[in-house]
């Protein structure tokens, strides 16, 4: 009976040990994905900025991780699985653009375009992707596959849309040109000497 109680007490400690083993591991497993999470979402998720300035528009163009868009659209995800659906996504690329009028003027407004309000708002939407394309190192030209144009609703000082790439390996740097038939201020060349920040 006395050889009974040790193995009872030796297999109860024993099962103690390995569950906090266990919670231990789970915590800090959580702990590196919130530290993941932290730095996409705070610390560098744009990885480089370009801005052009004519006349009196300004163009910034933003080489964005595909990561912090999963990220912002998933947050209820894991790491692991932010990670799985990056990698389903590894041969895209994002661009935020922005466009912005020196004395923050609306530059849909006919005034700059040449068009009426509605028609400059249909262009940004869906034609400007025609307008764009991107050149990697090996010298591939890889048009626009979708554009998103963000309404601000003359809300903020300037227009942003985000550029969908689409076969692009992950190591390539690339160069995107603008063809600026909306405002007629003539092409523009934004070199990303570096792929975007990934953690």
């Amino acid at each position: 009976m006395r050889g009974s109680n040790y193995f009872i007490t030796v297999f109860w400690i024993s099962s103690l040990l390995i569950a906090c083993g266990n919670t231990s591991n789970e915590n800090k497993s959580q702990e590196d994905s919130s530290y993941r999470i932290y730095n996409l979402e705070k610390t560098g998720w744009k990885s480089k900025s370009i801005t052009h300035s004519f006349k009196d528009i300004s163009y910034k163009a933003t080489a964005v991780p595909i990561e912090y868009y999963i990220l912002k659209n998933n947050t209820d995800q894991t790491i692991q699985a932010i990670d799985s659906i990056s990698k389903t996504y590894e041969n895209e690329r994002i661009i935020e653009f922005e466009f912005e009028q020196i004395q923050s003027k609306d530059l849909l407004d006919s005034e700059f375009t040449g068009l009426d309000y509605d028609k400059s708002v249909n262009y940004m939407a869906s034609i400007i992707k025609n307008d764009f394309l991107v050149v990697t190192e090996s010298n591939d030209t890889i048009p626009c596959s979708g554009v998103h144009f963000e309404r601000h609703f003359k809300v903020s000082p300037f227009n942003r849309i985000l550029l969908y790439f689409e076969g692009i390996a992950p190591s390539e740097n690339i160069q995107l040109i603008y063809q600026d038939r909306l405002f007629q201020q003539g092409i523009f060349k934004f070199k990303f000497n570096e792929t975007p920040f990934k953690t």
